[in-house]
């Protein structure tokens, strides 16, 4: 009897001393792992072929300077509101200023272009640019500058641009697929075909300006600008009544610990084998044999699994850092880097979803000049806290950490703290504000609502780069796994988790009194329109918050022009419900061309812009 005891747990043993050792194997081989009014973003084209330099002055305080003809400016932030602009245009024969009144909205992109002749005098126009991304497409639009030029046509691979564009109008958007493309360009007046070739990249947003004049100095050129396209904010909350997800995940045992079972294992077991052998007769090694082959291959399937176990945990492209670490509310979490889905929003982690955060990988790391991105969960599935729970808790001022795996740490500081509806959050300037080293955090925030399956606001914490940098303490790895269910997203977090040090029970951002959500649509395409005609459409939108919604609309065209009205300029939105304006175009004594304006609702729960778009067509 002692014999088959002293066989039993020799083989027990080996089984798992076996298993230990291939999981050592399989992990050593595997990588480790107050709400703020966004500025708006102004670009500058000299497109004047009378203009040497542009010089731009903002409310006496220069602007932008030494932009020479036919280039193009970055985007540079501009607090929203209203502006006085003057221009200084310095030219061959002297100089000129231009003075004009501008208005801006917070989070929205803008190219103003100077333009004009000494003959016909000199203006900015103001254009209202889209830098969302076409996901997996491109996009591109087309401005005709060239004075002199009657109406030009379009064209590119039998896609013709709808309408004919008239000196100083743009184009509508269009979606190409992604590769190199000749752009004809086409005029009656003078007459001439020119071509342009661009390459167009998956992803971006490209702007053409024809500028010059044909057959005359400067001469008439085509100049391409491309931007990166901006991602949707992604949904980084969970349904609170859906079935709890496991608030623990599988951490496989650390390398070392995998040595000593595999060491002590083969150990106990070779010393039962030893101890065994001289009573063992030899009519009993065939037995022997087969158990040996049996444990074997016991041992080989359960490497398998273990190896796909220890697999999950790791990060198959780690990004060059490693973590992202907030010490004033305990968050040390691993980093991810992910793209954008399908429908042009961007990604969250995927290999730890609730206990990793994801850097957006199209866009700049954090340091580097631009606004880095990184997303995290706010909650699981059921309710329970995800990396980003303590995110609303952070102040002006608090300190945001990146660590690499040397240890090396770039800190940021908190700037600035936002609560956006997701349809209106500025997206221009939560990823593609140029003007410094930033590095926003973003989760979702309020109440979830099933209807559309996310909450109703995006929490962004803005941060910018500074203070020193090297080795700092790292908190405890971030993973929050209260013992009991939580409250919804909308409620205060909970004072103290199992992986946070006691604080203060912390307060969440008041809800809005009244929200503004649910704009039917923020870009009304009324597509081919006859002179002479009318046309209305409905614009609806709603009030998610809790007390009466305030709002009023304001109405702008890029051409100056009152063919863009609405039936009513004001009101109020109960809690819950919903408010319908019509939206008019009217053709009357407009030439034919393209035309485009914006309908700007304004409320105390938030503001929205509405594009229109039209194309003029003769009778």
């Amino acid at each position: 009897m002692k014999l088959i005891y002293a066989h039993l747990v020799r083989r027990v043993l080996l089984i798992f001393a076996l298993l230990a050792l291939l999981l050592l194997l399989g992990t050593q081989a595997l990588p480790a792992s107050a709400s703020a009014e966004s500025p708006s973003f102004i670009r500058l084209v000299d497109a004047s072929p009378d203009v040497g330099t542009v010089d731009v002055f903002v409310d006496g305080a220069k602007f932008l300077g030494n932009a020479r003809f036919a280039s193009v400016t970055d985007y540079r932030p501009l607090s929203a509101g209203h502006h006085n602009v003057q221009a200084a245009l310095i030219g061959i024969g002297g100089a000129s200023v231009i003075a004009q009144k501008l208005s801006v909205q917070a989070g929205t992109a803008y190219t103003v272009v100077a333009l004009g002749t000494k003959a016909t005098g000199f203006s900015l126009q103001v254009f209202v640019d889209n830098n969302l991304m076409a996901a997996g497409m491109a996009k591109v639009r087309v401005y005709h500058l060239s004075p002199g030029t009657g109406p030009v046509s379009i064209a590119t691979s039998g896609l013709t641009i709808p309408g004919a564009l008239s000196y100083t109008q743009a184009s509508n958007y269009v979606k190409l697929p992604a590769r190199t493309y000749t752009v004809m360009v086409s005029a009656s007046q003078p007459s001439f075909t020119l071509p342009d070739q661009v390459t167009l990249k998956t992803n971006t947003v490209t702007s053409i300006f024809i500028v010059g004049v044909f057959h005359r100095t400067p001469p008439l050129q085509f100049v391409n600008v491309q931007v990166k396209g901006l991602p949707s904010m992604s949904g980084t909350g969970s349904d609170p009544n859906a079935l709890p997800t496991n608030v623990s995940s599988f951490t496989p045992l650390a390398p070392w610990s995998l040595g000593v079972l595999a060491l002590g294992g083969m150990s106990a077991g070779l010393l039962t084998r030893l101890r065994s052998f001289s009573r063992q007769k030899a009519t009993n090694r065939p037995p022997w044999l087969l158990w040996t082959v049996l444990t074997a291959m016991v041992a080989l399937a359960l490497s398998v699994a273990g190896q796909s176990l220890a697999s999950v945990t790791a990060s198959p492209a780690p990004p060059a850092f490693a973590h992202l670490l907030i010490p004033a509310i305990g968050i040390n979490a691993p980093i991810e880097s992910v793209g954008v889905r399908p429908n042009a929003t961007m990604e969250t982690p995927t290999q730890r979803p609730w206990n990793d955060v994801g850097w957006y990988n199209a866009g700049p790391r954090p340091g580097e000049r631009g606004s880095a991105v990184i997303a995290g969960h706010l909650d699981r599935p059921g309710g329970n806290p995800a990396v980003f729970w303590r995110l609303r808790d952070l102040r002006l001022g608090d300190s945001v950490l990146v660590m690499d795996a040397q240890g090396k740490t770039l800190r940021f500081h908190v700037t600035a703290i936002g609560y956006y509806p997701p349809q209106a959050a500025p997206v221009q300037d939560i990823f593609g504000n140029p003007a410094g080293s930033f590095l926003n955090l973003t989760t979702c925030a309020g109440d979830w609502i099933p209807t559309q399956h996310q909450t109703a606001l995006r929490l962004v914490v803005y941060t910018s780069l500074g203070g020193g940098q090297g080795p700092v303490s790292s908190p405890p790895s971030s993973s929050p796994t209260p013992t009991a269910s939580p409250p919804p997203s909308s409620s205060p977090a909970p004072a103290v988790t199992p992986t946070q040090a006691p604080a203060p029970s912390p307060t969440p951002p008041p809800p809005s009194p009244a929200l503004l959500c649910n704009v039917s649509s923020t870009n009304l395409n009324f597509g081919q329109i006859l002179q002479g005609h009318v046309l209305t459409r409905q614009l609806t939108f709603g009030n998610c918050g809790k007390q009466t919604l305030n709002w009023s609309i304001t109405i702008q065209t890029a051409n100056g022009a009152a063919w863009l009205s609405v039936a009513t300029s004001n009101g109020t939105i109960a809690p819950g419900n919903t408010a319908t304006i019509n939206v008019t175009v009217n053709t009357g004594s407009l030439a034919v061309g393209d035309y485009s304006g914006t309908v700007n609702i304004t409320s105390d729960g938030g503001n929205q812009a509405v594009n229109v778009e039209m194309i003029v067509i003769a009778v």
